[in-house]
């Protein structure tokens, strides 16, 4: 897995390798970025914290 922290600004324009499998999540004032090594691992990471209540640094898609 692959992990990239940078400035919210400096997210917005940030382009991941492959999208269809990485996710974001808030960090304080930076966004980090980590690349999964299928689809399924993501979305399994996502339906678990599905299971609790939501936070702000919950893991949310990059491409939907």
């Amino acid at each position: 897995m692959q992990r990239v922290i940078m400035s919210f600004a400096d997210s917005l324009k940030y382009n991941p390798p492959f999208p269809e499998r990485t996710a974001k999540r808030s960090i304080s004032w930076d966004v980090e970025f980590q690349t999964w090594p299928s689809r399924a691992a993501m979305e399994k990471t996502i339906q678990l914290q599905g299971k609790r209540a939501s936070h702000y640094t919950d893991w949310k898609p990059v491409e939907k």
